[in-house]
């Protein structure tokens, strides 16, 4: 009689709700189990000192905060598995007490700001396998005692800057299986170190975008894991590059950071393109019939000219001359200069010329090989003609290039 005096209260709790056992956890909290009896809702019934609520496989299609507030010392809620579509949204701090709560496997897209205010102290947050795409700075404000944030096979593209800043106490951030490809410059601040980091299954696009990650990782590289299912295994090589096509299948860690991002200059046929902005490009008049070079006592008279965008080109080492193409002639003219006298008369000296036909090429010699041209100090630089030479045969294209 006695046993069975200590037993009914026991059965009485069991019976309360049909399929629910009641229990206590490994920390000796009062449970409730309630898994996949077809709950769409909170039952009533409940003993309001549980402190832990376990719902996985039920039909919950919203996650309702003050339906649980009948319970001053909620610990753990668990409704994995089931159909809550969004995190409702409140300002105040509604379950002051809950320390875990897991979401995985439900229908969540999008996480707020303050998505969380509602439990302030959670320690452990699991949302793992939802469709998730849209984090902000503020999805976990408010959340500077959470330990555990799990979001493992979301949707999950683009990490928001600021997204970690309340995450002061996080230790173990699983973000494996989405499609991250940069990680932003000092994200983890200010907590720095994250004992466990998951990070592999994602495309990672290794750039100079994920110099900050490298530097990380070739500090904390001991803290970057990776599981096979119960198997967890620690190795930095588990972040592995997706693009650029060099890089495909290498491990970030294996990647010097000056390779992530090299100097890649843009070059235009034979020359280097050096864009100038806002300097007015060097013209003339009409050339009149060829006259003595200028004393050392001339200036040159720069006609005045809008600004235009002006391109210089820059001749590669390799090169023996500097050829000028230029629309108002077919042929192709080496080493120009032009002369200008104090009253304005501008004189283009003698020029080698080659036809337009690159197989059969015939040239003049100019009767001087070194022409100059004084000007002024601040605007342009000396040119001189180089000594002659055979042409290099070369086709040439209609364009006009200034001279700066």
């Amino acid at each position: 009689m006695l046993l069975l005096g200590l037993l009914l209260p026991h059965v009485a709790v069991v019976t309360a709700m049909a399929g629910c056992r009641s229990d206590r956890d490994k920390d000796h909290r009062l449970r409730q189990n309630c898994t996949a009896v077809g709950f769409s809702d909170l039952p009533p019934g409940v003993d309001p000192e549980t402190q832990v609520l376990l719902f996985p496989a039920n039909r919950f299609s919203t996650l309702s905060w003050t339906s649980f507030r009948i319970f001053s010392n909620i610990y753990e809620i668990d409704l994995t598995d089931n159909k809550v579509p969004e995190v409702t949204r409140t300002t105040t701090e509604v379950l002051p007490t809950l320390g875990v709560l897991r979401l995985g496997s439900n229908r969540l897209t999008a996480l707020p700001d303050g998505s969380f205010t509602a439990c302030p102290a959670l320690m452990e947050l699991y949302l793992e396998n939802n469709s998730i795409a849209s984090l902000s700075d503020g999805s976990f404000s408010g959340l500077n005692k959470l330990e555990i944030l799990d979001l493992t096979s979301n949707q999950i593209s683009v990490l928001p800057a600021l997204m970690m800043r309340p995450l002061v106490a996080i230790e173990t951030l699983y973000l494996e299986v989405n499609q991250i490809q940069v990680v932003p410059d000092d994200w983890f601040s200010p907590t720095e170190e994250v004992l466990y980091l998951y990070l592999s299954a994602n495309p990672w696009l290794c750039s100079c975008s994920l110099g900050y990650l490298r530097r990380y990782m070739n500090k904390y590289k001991q803290n970057f894991n990776v599981r096979d299912g119960r198997d967890i295994k620690s190795t930095p090589d588990s972040v592995v590059c997706h693009s650029p096509e060099r890089h495909r299948f290498q491990p970030l860690i294996s990647i010097e950071e000056s390779d992530l991002c090299p100097a890649e200059p843009v070059h235009r046929g034979d020359f280097l393109l050096v864009v100038t902005e806002g300097v007015p490009p060097i013209t003339a008049t009409t050339p009149p019939p060829h006259s003595a070079p200028p004393s050392p006592a001339e200036t040159t008279v720069w006609p005045t000219a809008p600004p235009l965008q002006v391109v210089t080109w820059i001749w590669f080492y390799n090169f023996t001359r500097f050829h000028v193409w230029s629309h108002f002639s077919e042929s192709v003219r080496t080493g120009e200069v032009l002369q200008v006298t104090p009253g304005g008369t501008v004189t283009p000296p003698e020029v080698q010329t080659w036809s337009r036909n690159p197989t059969t090429p015939t040239f003049t010699t100019p009767t001087s090989t070194t022409p100059t041209i004084t000007t002024p100090t601040s605007r342009s630089p000396t040119i001189t003609t180089p000594t002659s030479r055979s042409p290099t045969s070369r086709s040439s294209t209609t364009r006009t290039s200034t001279i700066c």
